[in-house]
């Protein structure tokens, strides 16, 4: 069963919402995944998470507000950065990992499989932590691409 997920722009100084960002239809389950990114990137935007909610069980809604580089002033710029400077697509769903490397974060893998499941996904963006090949790491922030169907976890060494 699907569910309407609609993504609305709000203005903390309008006390209100200003617009709607985007709207979709998603499996039950991947109304978690969704839910769980700090953010969502749509069409070339980044615009962080602030709330959600749901209404009658079924018609949930994701506030956000445009990214700014400045609120994060170690990592708000190279989030951005690699954002855009990796565009790999996807069909469906699926984990792209980059590692921060003290001024940018590059790609990586982990020496794991990539979750398939949106219950993998939610319980990946639901650890702060990740152990891999007896290496942590620190998860920084997470996005969901809506165009490249990626969530992006952004990753630093839990030894930085």
């Amino acid at each position: 069963m699907d569910f309407p997920l609609t993504y609305l722009e709000w203005s903390e100084q309008d006390r209100r919402v200003v617009r709607t960002v985007a709207e979709a239809q998603v499996s039950c389950h991947d109304v978690f995944v969704r839910k769980l990114v700090n953010a969502t990137a749509y069409r070339n935007r980044l615009y962080e998470h602030t709330a959600n909610e749901c209404e009658d069980g079924t018609r949930h809604h994701v506030y956000v507000k445009p990214f700014k580089e400045d609120d994060d002033a170690v990592y708000g710029q190279a989030i951005s950065a690699a954002l855009h400077e990796y565009c790999t697509v996807s069909p469906r769903m699926e984990a792209e990992f980059l590692l921060w490397n003290g001024y940018r974060f590059n790609p990586c893998t982990l020496g794991q499989p990539s979750p398939e499941s949106p219950l993998a996904f939610a319980q990946l963006l639901l650890d702060h932590y990740i152990v891999s090949q007896e290496r942590a790491y620190e998860t920084i922030y997470t996005i969901y691409d809506m165009d490249r169907s990626k969530i992006v976890v952004f990753l630093k060494g839990a030894d930085q």
